[in-house]
């Protein structure tokens, strides 16, 4: 990040080959849609070049900054794509289903690259995982379906503030797990 900052173009693809697949694989969760899961992984990498003094390392692990900043833009496009398609009138009934354009694939890469993002996946996953069922579903609800706060806590039949509690406590708990991972105590 300190190389980004000091506008090293290498130091910005090291950091797109490394991440790449995990960024477009939480853009295609949370969009469901490979073209502008796509577009939202350009736009994540040019966002942190062009805003690289917005990353603050006393705040996270660079990994933690990048998935932050993605789910942001990705919940931003869900929901831009939502208000548009609310004001359309559907043409017809053929368009694919929420299922089957959930099935986006990751966009090939080195073998060492696919490996190495298919475990922080799998390590990422563990770590949802350990969370109790209520903040791992309020937290699936918030960042990969993108739904504000109010719209979990009617969704899950639940006091606005025990929402917001299982949100604040489950990351919290998942910065530390992924903090410990990432600094090699994981």
């Amino acid at each position: 990040m300190e190389r980004i900052a000091a506008r090293d173009p290498a130091a910005l693809a090291a950091l797109y080959d490394r991440h790449a697949s995990l960024v477009f694989a939480l853009c295609a969760r949370i969009l469901r849609d490979r073209s502008e899961a796509e577009e939202v992984l350009g736009d994540v990498f040019w966002e942190l070049w062009e805003r690289h003094d917005r990353y603050r390392p006393d705040r996270g692990a660079p990994v933690a900054y990048l998935l932050t900043l993605t789910r942001s833009r990705a919940v931003d496009r869900l929901r831009s794509r939502r208000a548009r398609d609310a004001r359309m009138v559907p043409v017809d009934d053929e368009s694919p289903s929420n299922e089957e354009s959930a099935g986006v694939s990751v966009p090939p890469g080195d073998p060492l690259t696919d490996s190495l993002a298919a475990e922080q996946r799998r390590r990422v996953a563990a770590a949802v995982g350990t969370l109790a069922d209520g903040q791992r579903r309020a937290i699936e609800l918030s960042f990969y379906d993108g739904l504000s706060h109010s719209e979990i806590a009617a969704c899950l039949h639940e006091p606005l503030g025990t929402v917001k509690t299982r949100i604040r406590q489950g990351l919290l708990q998942l910065r530390k797990s992924l903090n410990e991972l990432y600094e090699g105590r994981g």
